[in-house]
């Protein structure tokens, strides 16, 4: 308490009055000179000084000032010097009418700062003798300002400029140089020195970072860095801010694990935070528009014209895009992955997630690139089940595939909703039978990054793309034609394979003279014969899961061809996993994660997961008939006769039997 009491800073009119009642003719507290006679002119120099010894601090303490140097010893705990504070001095008795004022002569009773001070108080009148500024100063890092070399009068001071985070600058005030000293009224102290107090305050604000896909919230995101930034006013331009006001402490501009960043300390004045990037390989888009807000005098936070709060929490949502590409499959299923036969129309989705900022964006646009396959023409835009406007996109085939781009500005009807694209593309002759399968992927490209011109309007930014793709696979039924007798390939066996085709053009007759069912529409898979090579083997490739017939329309010599089409059951299976792959810094933090290895596995098949099947025709020996004209023509013909001959003899027996 005691060291408190001690305080030099107060007010800089108590300062003045303290350093007044210490000269022969002292200022009494009410700012009043008593009527004291001093000596005649004593001082012994021409010129003196006042320092200014600028603290924050903001208890309520009542100063006990002395003028000299050495009360810094006595500023309470708390008290840190002020930097940025101006001040102007001004001339308002001259070392004669000092010395006149002090010893009675000028007839003035009393002097008080009011007298030289406008009507509002905080400033020195106007056209007067005194208006003009003697010198003015400003306190630097150490909260000092000086004022060398001035000649004995009596000055006011006044303060200029404060720094942001002052509450309100400190009154004017009088200081006379010289003065005498407090505890020796016969000594003259001619380098003044003044500890005015300022009370400061400050604000405190909170980003809570959210990212959302679509509408739908996605969680807090951490690894987001924002600049912080304040308008200087003289400088007429946005400053970057990175410590506090208060202490020093540097800030933290980065969202932590809760997606937080919490800055307190801020003087007042005009903010803003943008958002500069995201940590690792994610899709949200990053929007630079300045989130700006201001810290009142008083310390509170004004922020989209709304009442000015002890602190506020900025809630604050980064969007993204999603796309999702799936193949349809026979069952009417969406899938990553499918089996059609070549020459199929398959069927395909893409889902748009259009983000809720869509509007802001200046890229957005939808590629398909099939491989293997070629795109019908027959894409469909469809959102919440109606067409989606054709104003806001163009489509256009590029290769096998197309693209869609869409107008960002004419899409605020579309924005946090889901666009549907059903198209079809055509298996090509040209699929891949392997494991690899026909991959057909889309492609999202969008701004990533919003920026804003000077009339607020979005600004082209950099880009983003996402991916997704699907898989259609195609397989084999490979033949094995054996000899049943030798177990050994045949030749030169010819099949035809069919299949059940609601659009096939075989049926009835023609259907039964090959043994299918006549009730069914049948279509031939091959367009030339499936011919066995010296080994036995043939093959038909680019065939989906099915029921298929193999019909031998050709078999080999000395054997017999089959009576019946032989039934092939196509039931392979394939399954995907993918592997993620993740790179870090060398802290640790992950700097990419992406989903790039597929394995797939074939069950179903042959084996060794192969995508194939082989099926095993056994074909038999027919017996041999005698050649045309050949003994063995006339053995059955001789026989033959006597059979006859034989046989009239039988009936005349009988019917001599009768007549008797």
């Amino acid at each position: 308490m005691k060291k408190a009491k001690r305080f030099l800073t107060g007010l800089l009119s108590a300062a003045l009055a303290l350093s007044l009642c210490a000269m022969p003719a002292m200022a009494a507290d009410n700012g009043e000179t008593p009527a004291t006679t001093p000596p005649q002119d004593v001082w012994t120099q021409d010129t003196g000084s006042i320092t200014i010894h600028k603290y924050e601090y903001n208890g309520q303490v009542k100063p006990d000032s002395t003028g000299e140097e050495n009360d810094v010893n006595n500023l309470p705990d708390g008290a840190t010097p002020l930097e940025g504070a101006t001040f102007s001095i001004y001339k308002v008795m001259d070392r004669a009418a000092l010395r006149n004022y002090y010893d009675g002569t000028d007839g003035q009773t009393k002097v008080t700062v009011d007298t030289y001070l406008n009507d509002t108080k905080d400033a020195i009148k106007s056209n007067e003798s005194y208006s003009t500024a003697v010198a003015t100063a400003t306190t630097g890092e150490d909260g000092i300002a000086e004022f060398p070399n001035l000649q004995l009068g009596l000055y006011v001071v006044v303060e200029t400029g404060t720094p942001d985070k002052v509450t309100s600058p400190v009154k004017p005030f009088l200081v006379s140089v010289p003065m005498t000293r407090v505890n020796n009224p016969n000594e003259w102290l001619y380098d003044i020195h003044v500890y005015p107090k300022n009370g400061t305050t400050y604000g405190e604000v909170k980003i809570v970072k959210y990212g959302r896909v679509g509408s739908d919230t996605d969680g807090t995101l951490s690894g987001v860095t924002f600049t912080l930034e304040k308008w200087d006013e003289t400088a007429k331009e946005w400053k970057s801010v990175t410590v506090s006001d208060k202490d020093g402490t540097a800030f933290n501009l980065k969202t932590d694990k809760n997606g937080e960043i919490s800055v307190s300390g801020l003087s007042q004045g005009k903010y803003r935070f943008i958002e500069q990037s995201i940590e690792g390989n994610n899709t949200y888009i990053i929007d630079q528009t300045p989130i700006e807000f201001e810290v009142t005098k008083e310390g509170k936070i004004q922020y989209k014209g709304g009442e000015p709060e002890a602190a506020v929490t900025f809630n604050v949502t980064n969007d993204r895009p999603d796309v999702e590409k799936k193949v349809i499959d026979k069952n009417d299923s969406p899938k990553t992955e499918a089996d059609y036969s070549v020459g199929d129309k398959v069927p395909y989705q893409i889902t748009v997630t259009v983000p809720e900022n869509i509007t802001k964006l200046t890229t957005f646009t939808v590629s398909d690139t099939p491989n293997n396959l070629k795109y019908n023409n027959d894409a469909e835009l469809t959102c919440k089940g109606a067409a989606v406007d054709s104003s806001v996109y163009t489509i256009a085939t590029e290769g096998n595939g197309f693209k869609i781009t869409f107008k960002p500005a004419k899409m605020g009807l579309y924005a946090g909703q889901k666009i549907i694209i059903n198209y079809s593309a055509t298996l090509l002759n040209t699929a891949d039978q392997t494991g690899a399968g026909n991959r057909n992927d889309v492609s999202l490209v969008y701004s990533n990054k919003i920026g804003v011109d000077s009339e607020g309007n979005p600004t082209e930014g950099e880009k983003k793309e996402i991916h997704d793709g699907t898989f259609v696979y195609t397989f084999k039924v490979k033949v094995h034609k054996i000899a049943d007798d030798t177990k050994v390939g045949l030749k030169d066996v010819e099949f035809d394979l069919y299949k059940k085709d609601e659009n096939g053009t075989v049926t009835g007759d023609a259907a039964k003279a090959l043994g299918l069912d006549p009730n069914e529409k049948w279509t031939k898979v091959n367009k030339e014969p499936l011919k066995t090579d010296a080994n036995g083997n043939v093959e038909q490739g680019g065939l989906a899961n099915g029921e298929y017939y193999l019909v031998e329309t050709k078999t080999a010599s000395g054997y017999n061809l089959l009576k019946a089409p032989v039934k092939v059951t196509l039931s392979i299976q394939a399954t995907t996993t993918w592997t993620d792959t993740f790179i870090y810094d060398a802290n640790g933090n992950m700097l990419k994660h992406t989903v790039d290895k597929k394995n797939t596995t074939f069950s179903g098949g042959d084996e060794g997961g192969k995508t194939e099947y082989t099926v095993t025709v056994v074909n038999r020996k027919g017996f041999d008939l005698p050649t045309t004209g050949g003994f063995g023509t006339l053995l059955f013909s001789g026989i033959g006769v006597l059979l006859v001959v034989a046989g009239v003899g039988v009936l005349l027996s009988l019917k001599k039997k009768n007549r008797t």
